[in-house]
């Protein structure tokens, strides 16, 4: 089943043909291995969020979990985070550092051919002057390319801080070039702040602060741009701005991200329904303002989500969801750091690389999802969620003990006992002496 997992680590460079979702596999043919197992703490609200996912969409559109439109788009969700589940149900002994820097140098090295053929038509700096001009790799939309460039940076990291290397520093600076092409600005964000978050020093403080400040910027810039005469919940939205990059930017601050906020102001525990915010929703029922049930719906499976995890999560499965998410994260995090530190110091920096990356990605995941709704993005994710899996499944390498004879103590050679000719003197008489 390990082997599995490392096909899909190895074929998420592209999402031309879906094929890295494989990894959630293991779970179809080793279910049964989920019971008498012990889990960190991470997998509690992970596992609590799938739930409410499921219940959630089984509340709003059961139909939806029988087609594929919905695992690909509003549903991605359970793809992205899948294999994580599936590496509790096996085992290996791989060599993690080695795995990941040849998985990092591979990922790089295929995109060289691709980008310097943009390089050859297109010019470094292009994309200033032509910004549809852009650097796909090999994926479908440029932000699903460029968080995958960013994942792909963080991981460069983490190896060059398992073991420094002129030709890695090398491959990460060239990795960086592929990000700054792809101009996706929440990817270059997301991996531009792992820097200072490393410089700093990782403190818990500093990543509980991030996550404040972005959950809080979301929602301030939601309810600046929002207009008490438009209605959010069937007003389609016409974008003027005949720039591609301003116009992302107008139909986020104008469109999306208030309709984000007024789905969340009429369900704010649990949300309006899992996958519910590309929906045609004509009718809520709202009871006590804080649960509201959506009636009349016309259910579309399509990419238009809010651009932001935190405001889409916060519109479709309210506090419970985002809290459960955010707390995963955490938790994450923190599982990362102690594995990365145990590696370093008492097992010879083992798996040090995995459990480094998962911590970088995740801040840069934390950030990107500000700008996008990166979290649950399978291009951005799967990546993240495989070396979970392979960290979770991962065991000691076994060593040969030396095997040692068993000390035969040598034979004496015989002799003779020697006994005193005569009794010792003791001043006595001995009879018949």
């Amino acid at each position: 089943m390990a082997y599995i997992s490392i096909l899909a680590l190895f074929l998420t460079v592209t999402n031309l043909i879906p094929v890295s979702a494989v990894g959630f596999l293991p779970i179809i043919f080793c279910a049964w291995r989920f019971f008498g197992r012990s889990y960190p703490s991470f997998m509690v609200p992970l596992t609590a969020l799938t739930l409410f996912a499921l219940i959630s969409t089984l509340l709003y559109d059961p139909h939806s979990l029988t087609q594929f439109d919905f695992y690909r788009r509003d549903g991605n969700f359970f793809i992205a985070y899948a294999p994580v589940f599936a590496g509790c149900l096996y085992a290996h002994r791989w060599d993690m550092n080695k795995l990941l820097r040849a998985f990092f140098v591979f990922a790089v090295v295929i995109n060289i051919p691709p980008y310097a053929l943009y390089l050859a038509q297109n010019g470094l700096l292009s994309i200033f002057k032509h910004p549809d001009d852009t650097f796909g790799s090999f994926f479908i939309a440029r932000n699903a390319a460029g968080g995958f460039l960013a994942m792909l940076f963080c991981l460069g990291v983490a190896c060059y801080l398992q073991q420094r290397s002129r030709i890695l520093l090398a491959l990460v600076a060239l990795n960086f070039l592929m990000l700054f092409s792809t101009y996706s600005r929440g990817s270059l964000l997301g991996a531009l702040a792992v820097l200072p978050y490393l410089y700093f020093g990782r403190k818990r403080l500093l990543l509980a602060s991030l996550i404040s400040c972005l959950v809080v910027a979301s929602l301030a810039m939601a309810m600046y741009h929002t207009r008490a005469n438009v209605d959010y919940m069937g007003y389609t939205f016409s974008i003027q701005n005949q720039d591609a990059k301003l116009a992302n930017l107008d139909i986020r601050y104008e469109w999306l991200w208030p309709r984000a906020l007024a789905y969340f102001r009429q369900s704010p525990i649990v949300g309006m329904g899992f996958g519910s915010f590309d929906d045609q929703i004509r009718s809520v029922v709202s009871y006590f303002g804080v649960l509201g049930v959506p009636s009349d719906i016309i259910v579309e499976h399509s990419d238009s989500h809010a651009h932001n995890s935190y405001l889409n999560f916060l519109a479709e499965m309210g506090i419970v969801g985002l809290g459960l998410m955010l707390a995963f994260y955490w938790k994450l995090v923190k599982w990362a750091q102690d594995g990365a530190a145990r590696g370093a110091l008492m097992e010879h920096g083992r798996n040090f690389a995995g459990f480094r990356f998962v911590e970088l990605s995740s801040v840069c995941l934390l950030v990107m999802a500000a700008t996008e709704h990166r979290l649950v993005a399978p291009s951005n994710v799967l990546v993240l969620s495989l070396v979970i899996s392979l960290l979770l499944s991962s065991r000691p390498v076994r060593v040969a003990q030396p095997q040692y004879r068993a000390r035969v103590p040598e034979p004496q050679p015989p002799y003779r006992r020697r006994e005193p000719a005569f009794p010792a003197a003791t001043g006595r008489s001995i009879h018949g002496s």
